[in-house]
């Protein structure tokens, strides 16, 4: 009799595990869609309207340029999945990467200019867009995706570390980590079967 209790009860803490495990995995992340009410700008000062943006696949990516591990990491392996994408014929037409600032008050246009230099992203290019905008705005458009970020008093930031790939209706389809566990090849993978 009390074999089988145990074996209920067991039976029950996995089912919780497994509903808990699924929540933070899919649930919660469904639904999330691109914020249209925020409005960030260019490097070249010109203003970014997310109510307005044509129906393509994005990677969003979060970073500053003075972080010394997981963004320019990052960043680095987006180089390297955009010629990838290029190959393919998608980029800059049905897939763009958008890469927002989480110090606008140290990133300045100069600054991510410079950044951007260091991985030979041009900012005319088509196809991927280095945002910033105030302090409230960037906290603002990265509440959906519940992307935290926190300027402690030191010269870091504490931040999450995810890119968030977005459909082309402009909802979360999938969120990948950051740094060393970027999977360029996952990734691009996932963009081509959304893409298609």
């Amino acid at each position: 009799m009390k074999k089988r209790y145990y074996a209920m009860f067991a039976g029950i803490i996995a089912i919780g595990i497994t509903l808990g495990i699924l929540y933070l995995e899919v649930w919660r992340d469904s639904g999330v869609q691109l914020p249209e009410d925020i409005l960030l700008e260019t490097v070249s000062a010109e203003s970014y309207d997310f109510e307005n943006m044509e129906p393509k696949v994005r990677l969003i990516e979060f970073y500053y340029t003075q972080c010394p591990d997981v963004c320019p990491l990052t960043t680095q392996r987006m180089m390297h999945l955009r010629e990838m994408l290029k190959e393919e014929g998608v980029y800059g037409k049905e897939v763009e990467f958008i890469s927002v600032s989480i110090d606008p008050e140290n990133d300045t246009p100069e600054r991510i200019k410079k950044y951007m230099d260091t991985y030979a992203i041009s900012p005319e290019e088509e196809g991927w867009t280095f945002l910033r905008g105030s302090l409230k705005d960037t906290k603002a458009f990265a509440e959906p995706f519940r992307f935290r970020f926190q300027d402690r008093g030191t010269d870091y930031i504490v931040h999450d570390s995810f890119t968030y790939l977005i459909d082309q209706d402009n909802y979360l389809i999938e969120k990948f980590s950051m740094g060393e566990g970027f999977d360029k090849e996952k990734v691009f993978k996932r963009i081509m079967r959304t893409v298609d």
